[in-house]
């Protein structure tokens, strides 16, 4: 019962770091945010931005 529950235990501290490893390490420096400006029917001002990485996985 003790064994099972130290080893529960380490494994959700383990994600838990993991998770927060990606998070905090995962910079996109190649990665870019591109504004779009369009103009509606009744002439309101739709803004997008558009996020464009060329990598395909960030760390």
């Amino acid at each position: 019962m003790k064994k099972t529950l130290i080893i529960s235990l380490t494994a959700i501290c383990v994600s838990v770091m993991g998770i927060i490893f990606v998070k905090h390490s995962n910079d996109h420096k190649e990665c870019e945010i591109k504004t779009e400006i369009a103009f509606g029917d009744n002439d309101e001002k739709i803004v997008s931005e558009i996020h464009i990485c060329k990598e395909k996985f960030n760390l």
